[in-house]
């Protein structure tokens, strides 16, 4: 019986040391762990990659950006934090810092645990019908540390490439809503569907005139949430969009300085 409670005993101060252990390691005011991904603040959101197509860039912008999210593990920093991101594999003798991209420095603020950050891209023609990647990561510093594994690295592919939008026929992601009328839904009826919804059968001619109306390269409809910029838009964004594009192919087709009017594509005149 007393082996027994000694025992007991001795387990009893293993687990207590092992609990201040873990809350030195949670709690650690000199060293924090920073998890970082593309797409949003939400789990479901999260990806480790994302492209930017420099063919459908906004017209006459020398710099452009995608933005990344980070999150602090742990109690929110009691002071400003800067960290930067750094290369760690990739195309790199292709896609140049400072000639294609900017990584500046950025800063976690005081209070918070998380926010959105750009890496900024150069306007170039470097890129034609070609496509390269980065890898970039955290750049440890005596504040802060790489986060998990799956959450570590960022993979950038740029090109420059005229390419369908991978939202403009279906979303994966759909919004369930009853009683609305069956243009924004399938056929089933009921799932709100992706960009033709809103614009239309897609061609290249159409989707051009669509960057120069609205300075967007518009790549995805956000039904719920808040929209990532540059080019994710909120439903009612989209149905703005939609009234303003209608606007503006009419104007067009009533100008007589456009002599390739109406307006068309391979599908015949362009409507929204």
């Amino acid at each position: 019986m007393k082996k027994q409670i000694i025992w007991l005993g001795l387990i009893m101060a293993w687990m207590l040391c092992a609990c201040e252990e873990d809350n030195k390691l949670m709690y650690d005011e000199s060293s924090r762990v920073l998890n970082l991904w593309f797409g949003s603040e939400s789990t479901e959101g999260r990806v480790d990659s994302t492209e930017y197509n420099y063919a459908y860039r906004p017209l006459g912008t020398d710099l452009d950006s995608v933005t990344f999210y980070v999150k602090l593990a742990g109690v929110p920093l009691e002071e400003d934090c800067t960290f930067d991101l750094e290369v760690t594999g990739g195309d790199v003798s292709s896609v140049i810092v400072d000639k294609h991209y900017v990584l500046p420095s950025y800063v976690l603020k005081a209070g918070t645990t998380g926010g959105y950050y750009p890496i900024y891209l150069k306007n170039t023609s470097d890129f034609k019908d070609k496509a390269f990647t980065l890898a970039l990561a955290l750049k440890e510093n005596v504040k802060l540390e790489t986060g998990v594994k799956e959450y570590a690295t960022l993979k950038l592919i740029v090109k420059d490439r005229e390419e369908k939008p991978a939202y403009w026929d279906e979303d994966p992601e759909t919004y369930m809503v009853s009683n609305y009328r069956a243009r924004y839904f399938d056929e089933s009826g009921g799932v709100f569907r992706a960009l033709k919804n809103f614009f239309g059968t897609y061609s290249r001619t159409k989707y051009q005139f669509m960057i120069k109306v609205t300075g967007k390269v518009i790549s995805r409809v956000i039904y719920q949430g808040t929209p990532i910029p540059p080019h994710e838009i909120s439903y009612f964004e989209a149905q703005y969009l939609q009234a303003k594009l209608r606007l503006a192919v009419e104007e067009y087709n009533n100008n007589p300085e456009n002599p390739d009017r109406p307006l068309s594509d391979e599908n015949g005149p362009i409507t929204f």
